[in-house]
């Protein structure tokens, strides 16, 4: 089985706690991308000595981690692949915050998403058999964060906004879904749909003012989305 793995590598002081993920993937042999902003080009020799073969995107520093995502995308052939694990360095969130009534406040949440795919070696071999024998299943993530039903998505974004983006993916919309956090596992070939609108960084708005409806909060949907649009399942496991 082909395994790649893309993280955006935005806070590097996360970045022993994401090697530590990584490490549960050792029995794997798995293709590393490394994303991450040109004011941590610095960090890039502490990279290679723990990834010296890591392919390394330097991007502009908008968009969140979905830029950087499209960037990769659109950078490699990534549908050689069997699986992908898209995965970030998700800051801790200062204030009381909760979804699906799972408390994601502090480091929470982003332990949610990554131990749910990558948190022991167990977990991955899970995934990996998920991945190779249930061909109908194209995206794994957390339960605890697996946001369903256009009232639940529409909580915070305008539909119209996921909707005309779906169109312009060219896919119908089936159910609403997404992993909230964008951290999961996927069969790469559901992803052509994106790559073939070869969006650019001049498609990302500036940070400021931030607009819950652009297009990386409407990405982020649409990769949930799509998968249900392409005939597959979209699948939440509990963390460990």
């Amino acid at each position: 089985m082909k395994i790649a793995v893309c993280l955006h590598l935005y806070y590097i002081d996360l970045f022993e706690e994401i090697h530590k993920y990584l490490t549960n993937l050792s029995a794997h042999h798995f293709d590393l991308f490394v994303t991450m902003p040109r004011e941590n080009k610095a960090f890039l020799p502490t990279l290679r000595k723990y990834y010296p073969k890591a392919h390394v995107i330097i991007t502009e520093n908008i968009g969140w981690d979905i830029y950087p995502f499209i960037k990769f995308l659109n950078s490699f052939p990534v549908e050689d692949y069997d699986v992908l694990f898209k995965i970030h360095t998700k800051k801790d969130i200062p204030i009381e915050y909760s979804l699906n009534g799972i408390d994601l406040s502090g480091n929470l949440w982003r332990n949610y998403l990554l131990k749910a795919i990558l948190g022991s070696p167990a977990r991955v071999e899970h995934i990996l058999r998920i991945i190779s024998r249930h061909h109908h299943i194209a995206m794994i993530g957390a339960q605890e964060v697996l946001i369903t039903g256009s009232d639940n998505i529409s909580l915070d974004l305008d539909l119209n906004a996921l909707n005309s983006l779906m169109y312009k993916l060219r896919l119908p919309i089936r159910s609403y879904e997404f992993i909230a956090g964008s951290i999961f596992a996927i069969r790469p070939l559901y992803l052509t749909p994106i790559k073939k609108c070869a969006f650019t960084a001049h498609d990302f708005p500036p940070y400021s003012p931030r607009d819950w409806n652009g297009l990386p909060y409407c990405l982020e949907r649409a990769f949930g989305c799509m998968i249900s649009s392409q005939g597959a399942c979209v699948v939440g496991l509990p963390s460990l």
